[in-house]
Parts: structure tokens; C-alpha cells; sequence
């Protein structure tokens, strides 16, 4: 969990919100480390179910120091075990399905080039130890450590042999010696006279151990990516030699977390290509994360006829292809025969995508060896620019193809790949939104994208930019049905500085403005039009109070003001009405009466401060002596002939009202009455 800057650096509010927690859920928790990100661990006292586990974390959410929170996921090595023996490295020299790198050792094996393989760990092998160099073991919690203590830079793999029971599984299971087995791949020592050579036996090998018995957790994991490529580790020691080079083969169904994420983007950003496995499950990738993550190399598995593997991966997360073998033929490299402990070395077979993350970041390393200058954006685009066709078969998409070390390797680097418009966007505002939640995600109407954040969104679209998408004015858009509504896309950020406090929003259709005092409301149209004439929020009318509400009789529509309310109809246009003219003309019905709808604004400028207003059926009439009066059909034609209030009758004084039961009705001026009936009209 992440505190806000209030409580972060208080062990005493810290404390406070585990022990709300406690009270609230019944489960004790306590904080055990730190990670790179200044986020806090903590631990719940037992084992939850998924019941306990969204307790604890919907009670962490809700309280007011903490900023963000999220599960500490258990990754698991993504490979297949397999059984099945061979006596050549198809996958490094096999001219049709194979890596095709005996070509460029000729060229560069690697050497000055660092691997961090963060994994298992690594056990001591005659065809492996001269290409290791120094690492870490980045597991805290000694539980699952399996070494009976916690962080420290002793990265040897003690198996991760499981008992029945343990990590919530029924079945035991011997150690894989996983991490010795990816390391092997990249970089066994070669021409030795013994064993298999690595696909980049130049390489020195940095093993980061964050896999233990059941797994790893997803902050371990991110803090070995941040310590292998450099960043700084609270409690650790600073990485001597940080890996060009991360390799990945680990993974977990679930989304990629912004701690996950954050990891990443700083290895990029150091200069560290990261390498990660499709995963094993044959679905999409974007279901397996880190497969999931940006800035990351995702490699999926193909078999030893150049065919999707059956079990690996698929889909557009996918960027290349790499030998991962499969039943009957796996990829050979160095391994330990203990079945719990570490025993005798060995060689042996697996399969998995676990295995074609190495061979592709070997050849990314071969690259870098070979161009010191290739950023990780550019090793990936040579990587998918040189890929070649499967030889066999794929379904459900298998990236740029199959990676041809031949020719990546000696192909011109790529310039770096221009920043999206959202991602421009997006660096533009120095993390204001957050970790990413999402990729960018295509196919929006007119060729727009999007891509959110912690904090917000951006929506891009070639007609109207790229714009931020945030807080109560996002609500209100997202009612009109986002950019496929009524508005369309945003054409600037939120635009603060309006009076009291208000901001707003333009869009293709419209804008939305926003006040602490009114909310956030839609102006839109003709009667946008009208109210930005009156000086929009800073003039008489003030802020919107609602939106435009339709249904009104013959089409029309209103939206009323802090001072007021334009009103809109076809056959009329749009017209204000504020004042003691709006309650008169209210007092008769608004546009049902039978004034029907403002055919005018208010005009001033009459005799002694008196301002009118025309209707349909009439017009409103008032000046500070007399009030807001009606003047409609025959009295108002008389009251016309005399020159209106300028003539010898002045200003009514009231509206018409009946003087008979023939229908005879009459009206009161300053100056008289002018009375209208059967048999004739006369002014009294």
C-alpha cells in the first residue's frame, strides 16, 4: 500500500491504519518491508480465503492516510517440466525452426554484456559457474524463502520442492532448479568440451532470486527488476553491475499492477530490456501478466517444427516467437538432480514458455554486445523487424514471428519509435495521472484511442488531439455516451481559473463547466450560443444549474442559470429570461400559457428604467413604478395607438382582468383604462 505524504513518514499513523483494519475485518496485519517504491508491505496474521483477503483490502482502501492499495499476487516459473532426453540443442542451431545463432558468435558471444535472470535462483554447475557473477536474493519474507531467512546477497536456489499442503496445493512436488535451467539456456559455457553450450555464452549471468517454494510475491518480483536494472532498493545494496538485460520467465493470471508497472517503466527507463514470458496456459497473454505489461518484450513458445506450442500463449500481447519446445522435444540446458535440496548437476529437459524468454533475451544481449548504443525500445523493434514467418502453423497470434538471431543482430538499428500522442501527452504531465491502468486501447470512432490511469484518462482522436479525462466533468461525459455521445471527443484539458472557482471543458459538440457551487453541466447549442453572448459564467446568468432539459411543447428545450434560464424552441430560437418578467411569464404557464415562448430577450432602454419582452402571443411589460405586466391581443393594440408607455396612459399597472360576464376585460395604466368588450373598446 502507498500512505498519503501525511502519514507515509509516520510509523504512528501507519500504525493507526493497520490496527482500523484489525478492528474492522477481525485480521491482525503488520507491516514487513518497504519496497523501492516507498510502498508498504504488510501481512495479514493467517492464511485468507478470498472472502478475508477483499475484506482487508476494501477496509485498507477506505481509510483516509492511504493513498492506494492492491494484492501482493504469487507469480509462479512458467515452465513444463519434461522428462524426455535429446543429444542436440535444436533450438540454438536447426537452420528452419531454430534461433539461428551459431551464425553470429563469429561476431559477438555477448561478452561485457550482464543477464539478469530473476528467478529461483541458481545452483553451482561445472558448464555454468564461470559465467555468474554476483547477485541477490531478493525474497523477504522467510517463510517462503525456503532458506530460513530473508533479503540477503546469497542467490542460491535451496529447492522449491513443495509438501503436500503447502501453498494451498494438495500434491507435492519435487524443485525445478528453474532459475539454473533459464540461466543454462543464455549462457552455459560454450566449447568447453562438455555439457550444452548457452545461446549467449559471452554473457555473465546476474541471478536474482524472487521465486521461492510457492512462487513469488509480485513485490519481490518488482523490486528485483529495480535492483537488477539499478534503481535503488530501500535496505538493499546498490547493484555493482546492473543488467542490460532482464529476463522474466514467471508470471501470473491477473492485470498488471501499477507497482508491477512502475517497476518496469524505471528498468526501461535505465536502459534494460525486459524480457517476459507469454505464459503456459494457451489463452491470450493479455490475461497473464507481466505478459501484460507495457515496455516489456513478450515472448511466446514455439516447438521443434516451428509451431505454435500447444501450450503456449497467444494473441496481440504477444511481440515474437522463440524455441520453447514441447512433448517429445524439449530445450536441454544445465539442471540439479536433487529432488528437494540441491544435489548432484545434471542436464535436462523442459519446456515452456519459461524457456523461449531466454533464448529471445540472449539474443537481445547478442544484439546489445554487438551495438552498445540500441535502447530496449530499439532492440525490441530490430527483434520484430527481423522476425521470420513460423515455419509451422499458428492460431490465435503469434507477434511479429519467429526470432532470427542471423539477422537481428547485424540489421541497422531502428531509430527510436516516435511516442504515441498519448504517450506524448502523458509524459507531458510528469506523472499528474498516475500509474497507468490500462495500454492504449484502438478502435475508438474516427481512429480515436485511450488509455487510463490512476487518476484519469487520455483520449486522443486525429481530429481533436490528445486530452485529459478526469473527475466530475468525465461523469458527465461518460452519461452522453463518451466520444460516441453528443459532444464527441475533448479539445482541451480541464481549463481552471473561472470565477468561484469553477473549471470547464471543451468537446467537438460543446462543453461541460463545472463549479463547486453548481456541479458539473452540459452547454451545448444555440443556447450556448446565447449565454456565452452574455459573458458566459462571469455575466448575468451565472453558472448552468442543469443541463439542457427537453420536452417542452413543439420541440423545445431550457436550461436554467444561477440567474436564470434561456429557453429554446424551433420556431423561436433561443431567448433568456431572468427577472420579474420570468415569474410573470412563469405565472402564466412559462411556454404552455398564452404568452407561448420568448420571441425576444429583454429589451431596455423604455421610459424611466423599464425594460419589455415579446412572446408568441404578446409581451411582458416592466419598469420599477409599476412592475411586470402582460400586455397581449386587442388592449395591447389600443395601448399601441397611444404611443405605449410614452403616451398619456403610461405603464399598466395591472394585468387584463374581466368586467363583465360578456366577456368584457379591461387593463389599468398610469394614466387611465382601457376597457374592450362587445360592443366596442375606450380608454377611460
Amino acid at each position: 500500500m502507498k500512505f498519503k505524504p501525511s502519514a507515509a513518514g509516520s510509523a504512528v499513523e501507519r500504525g493507526k491504519t493497520y490496527s482500523k483494519t484489525g478492528l474492522a475485518t477481525s485480521i491482525d496485519v503488520k507491516e514487513v518491508k518497504t519496497t523501492a517504491g516507498d510502498a508498504k508491505v504488510v501481512k495479514a496474521g493467517h492464511r485468507l480465503n478470498a472472502e478475508e483477503s477483499r475484506s482487508v483490502l476494501q477496509s485498507i482502501a477506505a481509510d483516509s492516510n492511504v493513498a492506494s492499495v492492491e494484492p501482493d499476487i504469487l507469480m509462479q516459473p512458467t515452465s513444463t517440466p519434461n522428462d524426455t532426453y535429446y543429444s542436440r540443442q535444436w533450438a540454438l542451431s536447426d537452420p528452419n525452426v531454430g534461433l539461428r545463432v551459431p551464425g553470429v558468435w563469429d561476431r559477438t558471444t555477448g561478452a561485457g554484456q550482464v543477464v539478469a535472470v530473476i528467478d529461483t535462483g541458481i545452483t553451482s554447475h561445472s558448464d555454468l559457474n564461470a559465467n555468474i557473477i554476483a547477485g541477490y536474493d531478493m525474497i523477504a519474507d522467510p517463510a517462503t524463502s525456503s532458506d530460513g531467512d530473508g533479503r540477503d546477497p546469497d542467490a542460491s536456489d535451496p529447492g522449491d520442492y513443495r509438501i503436500s499442503g503447502a501453498c494451498g496445493s494438495a500434491s507435492t512436488s519435487n524443485s525445478s532448479w528453474h532459475g539454473t535451467h533459464v540461466a543454462g539456456i543464455i549462457a552455459a559455457v560454450a566449447n568447453n568440451g562438455e555439457g550444452v553450450s548457452g545461446a549467449a555464452p559471452g554473457v555473465k549471468i546476474e541471478p536474482v532470486r524472487a521465486l521461492g517454494d510457492c512462487g513469488g510475491y509480485l513485490s519481490d518480483i518488482s523490486d528485483a527488476i529495480t535492483w537488477a536494472s539499478g534503481g535503488t532498493v530501500t535496505g538493499v545494496p546498490a547493484n555493482g553491475n546492473p543488467a542490460q538485460t532482464i529476463n522474466l520467465s514467471l508470471g501470473g493470471t491477473a492485470a498488471c499492477s501499477a507497482t508491477l508497472q512502475a517497476a518496469i517503466d524505471g528498468a526501461v527507463s535505465r536502459g534494460s530490456a525486459v524480457f517476459v514470458a507469454a505464459g503456459n496456459e494457451n489463452q491470450l497473454a493479455s490475461n497473464s501478466t507481466p505478459a501484460n505489461c507495457n515496455n516489456v518484450i513478450t515472448v511466446g513458445a514455439t516447438n521443434q517444427s516451428g509451431s505454435r506450442a500447444s501450450y503456449s500463449n497467444f494473441g496481440p500481447a504477444v511481440d515474437i516467437m522463440a524455441p520453447g519446445g514441447d512433448t517429445g522435444a524439449g530445450i536441454l540446458s544445465t539442471l540439479n538432480a536433487g529432488t528437494t535440496t540441491p544435489g548432484a548437476e545434471t542436464y535436462g529437459y523442459m519446456m515452456g514458455t519459461s524457456m523461449a524468454t531466454p533464448m529471445a533475451a540472449s539474443v537481445g544481449a547478442l544484439m546489445k554486445a554487438a551495438d552498445p548504443s540500441l535502447t530496449p525500445a530499439q532492440i525490441k523493434a530490430k527483434l520484430e523487424a527481423t522476425a521470420r514467418p513460423l515455419p509451422g502453423t499458428c492460431s490465435g497470434g503469434c507477434g511479429a514471428g519467429l526470432v532470427d538471431a542471423s539477422a537481428a543482430v547485424v540489421y541497422p538499428a531502428a531509430p527510436p519509435a516516435p511516442l504515441t500522442p498519448i504517450a506524448a501527452k502523458a509524459a507531458s504531465l510528469n506523472g499528474a495521472l498516475g500509474a497507468a491502468t490500462t495500454g492504449e486501447v484502438n478502435g475508438l470512432k474516427d481512429n480515436g484511442a485511450y488509455q487510463c490511469f490512476e487518476h484519469g484518462c487520455i483520449l486522443y482522436s486525429p481530429a481533436s488531439g490528445a486530452h485529459v479525462s478526469a473527475g466530475a466533468i468525465r461523469d458527465l461525459w461518460a452519461s452522453t455516451g463518451f466520444e460516441g455521445g453528443v459532444l464527441g471527443y475533448p479539445t482541451t484539458d480541464e481549463v481552471p481559473g473561472l470565477r468561484d472557482g469553477g473549471v470547464y471543458q471543451n468537446y467537438q459538440g460543446g462543453a461541460i463547466i463545472w463549479s463547486p457551487a453548481t456541479g458539473a453541466h452540459i452547454s451545448v447549442g444555440a443556447i450556448r450560443g446565447l449565454w456565452a453572448s452574455t459573458g458566459f459564467e462571469g455575466g448575468a446568468l451565472g453558472y448552468p444549474t442543469t443541463d439542457q432539459v427537453p420536452g417542452l411543447r413543439d420541440g423545445g428545450v431550457y436550461q436554467n442559470y444561477q440567474g436564470g434560464a434561456i429557453i429554446w424552441s424551433p420556431a423561436t430560437g433561443a431567448h433568456i429570461s431572468v427577472g420579474p418578467i420570468r415569474g410573470e411569464w412563469a405565472a402564466t404557464g412559462f411556454e404552455g400559457g398564452r404568452l407561448g415562448y420568448p420571441t425576444t430577450d429583454q429589451v431596455p432602454g423604455l421610459r424611466d428604467g423599464g425594460v419589455y419582452q415579446n412572446y408568441q402571443g404578446g409581451a411582458i411589460i416592466w419598469s420599477p413604478a409599476t412592475g411586470a405586466h402582460i400586455s397581449v391581443g386587442a388592449i395591447r393594440s389600443i395601448w399601441a395607438s397611444t404611443g405605449y408607455e410614452s403616451g398619456r396612459l403610461g405603464y399598466p399597472t395591472s394585468d387584463e382582468y374581466p368586467t363583465g360576464n360578456d366577456g368584457s376585460v379591461a387593463q389599468n395604466y398610469q394614466g387611465g383604462v382601457i376597457h374592450v368588450g362587445p360592443n366596442g373598446a375606450y380608454i377611460s
